[in-house]
């Protein structure tokens, strides 16, 4: 039969494990506002039953022993967070992108007079109005108000857009530091984790913090995360690797580093490392801002077609007129883009130099009042100059593409956050503590210690029965 002291290691027993799992009741309550906290469970399990033989059968019988903790374990859906990284991914990419397309549109000023649209409209209205008064000084001057009005216009968004690139250069090297220290940090977690799991432990609250890690970084970069096993027995060690493109960051305790050199040749966005090999990044706000340079890069290659096209046909056509001096064959603006056009300095020094007279046969001489080139001049607004365009469409169709850019990023960015947050609603929903079902637990735990605490005395009194009035029996006999 089982020692008198049997009935007191059962209550023992379940004092422990009931005060083990009121802990864990106080660890979830402290933590419910706690930021990627994850509910803990206790879970009890039988201890191992003592058997001695039958009385009656003589067959062996099986008496419980009690009841322990087998485990403490962290509620997550690993599933749900892989979900989650690859949507923080595509946030952040798309929150990058929505940034800098943002300032790329306001670069531009428009709709408004002042701005290219508004300055290319007034050049061309000018020229017509110089065709009707060829000899107005007035006119004259006018034109060459409207042709710096135009002239700045360029410059202003071409600078405007210049100032962005700079900023998406030193985000990106921002970003990479900060991707490589929650590297650094995520190996060290690593480390300990793999030790507390190699002790049978289970470190819920690491987890968390290498969770919350992972979460961080998948917002920079998108990611693969790979539970780690042992070659040997193939279980769990409890660490992650972390790749990147390809590029593998974290193995085991060890954290590689992000370089900071980036590309966008062929359309292909991603980082470079030291010997030219390629990192290819999909999503995430570090691919974001690389995509943004790119489109950048694009808006304002398209802005120097404009302004060249515009330089070469005006010129082209006011080198064919002459001036009121009887000159000819000079140009109107110089420059090779948006950065550099100027009104050539010929025709700035002396209004009388624009050629609004279309040249005469010889040998007759320019007569007064001639405005057909400049007629010719304002017909270039309507002209197809740029691949069947003329500089008013092809103007507004970039323009127009800028802003659909910017609307559509906008657009996807604030779907996409609608997208995070209902992932972390459904992983909340698991892995977040509920209050009343705790109190719930805790009202059980709390009653199960009690009835443990019971059993305790009941059989402190049976010993105390045995040693003090069995032995106070014997005597008296």
């Amino acid at each position: 039969m089982s020692s008198t002291f049997f009935g007191l290691e059962i209550g023992r027993r379940a004092l422990a494990a009931n005060q083990v799992a009121l802990d864990v009741i106080g660890q979830n309550t402290s933590n419910v506002g706690t930021a990627g906290y994850s509910r803990q469970v206790a879970n009890f399990e039988e201890s191992d039953p003592y058997g001695y033989p039958g009385a009656d059968t003589g067959k062996p019988a099986q008496l419980g022993t009690g009841v322990s903790i087998a485990s403490i374990d962290r509620v997550r859906d690993d599933y749900l967070d892989k979900r989650i990284y690859a949507a923080n991914a595509d946030q952040g990419a798309l929150n990058s992108l929505n940034t800098i397309l943002s300032r790329a549109e306001t670069a531009y000023g428009e709709p408004s007079d002042t701005a290219i649209g508004g300055q290319l409209s007034g050049l061309f209205n000018s020229f017509s109005d110089l065709s009707a008064s060829p000899e107005s000084d007035a006119v004259r001057s006018t034109v060459l108000n409207k042709a710096q009005g135009l002239v700045d216009a360029f410059h202003e968004v071409t600078d405007a857009l210049a100032k962005i690139a700079p900023d998406i250069q030193a985000n990106i090297v921002s970003k990479v530091g900060t991707a490589n220290n929650l590297a650094q940090q995520i190996a060290a977690l690593n480390k300990q984790i793999a030790l507390s799991v190699d002790n049978a432990d289970r470190p819920n609250d690491l987890l968390d913090r290498r969770t919350a890690l992972i979460g961080q970084l998948s917002g920079l970069v998108d990611l693969q995360v790979i539970d780690s096993k042992n070659p040997q027995t193939n279980l769990p060690t409890g660490e992650v690797q972390i790749d990147v493109g390809g590029f593998t960051l974290v193995r085991g305790d060890a954290a590689s580093s992000l370089p900071s050199q980036f590309t966008s040749v062929n359309g292909k966005l991603g980082l470079v490392t030291s010997n030219g090999l390629p990192i290819p990044l999909k999503s995430g706000e570090i691919a974001g801002l690389i995509q943004a340079n790119s489109q950048l890069n694009g808006y304002r290659a398209d802005l120097d077609t404009l302004a060249l096209n515009t330089i070469n046909a005006v010129n082209a056509q006011h080198k064919a007129g002459v001036g009121l001096d009887g000159a000819t064959g000079r140009s109107f603006f110089t420059g090779t883009g948006a950065e550099d056009i100027q009104i050539s300095p010929d025709v700035a020094n002396d209004p009388d130099a624009i050629a609004a007279a279309a040249a005469p046969l010889p040998p007759a001489t320019v007569a007064l009042g001639n405005g057909d080139n400049a007629r010719s001049l304002a017909a270039l607004s309507s002209k197809p100059v740029i691949g069947g365009f003329s500089l008013d469409q092809f103007y507004n169709a970039k323009v127009a593409g800028v802003g659909a850019d910017s609307q559509r990023a906008q657009g996807q960015s604030d779907n996409q956050t609608k997208v995070v947050s209902q992932l972390q609603s459904q992983q909340a929903s698991i892995s977040g503590v509920n209050l009343d079902e705790e109190l719930t637990k805790m009202l059980q735990y709390q009653r199960s210690y009690q009835a443990a605490a019971r059993i305790v005395n009941v059989q402190d009194g049976v010993l105390n029965t045995i040693i003090n009035g069995l032995g106070a029996t014997a005597a008296t006999a």
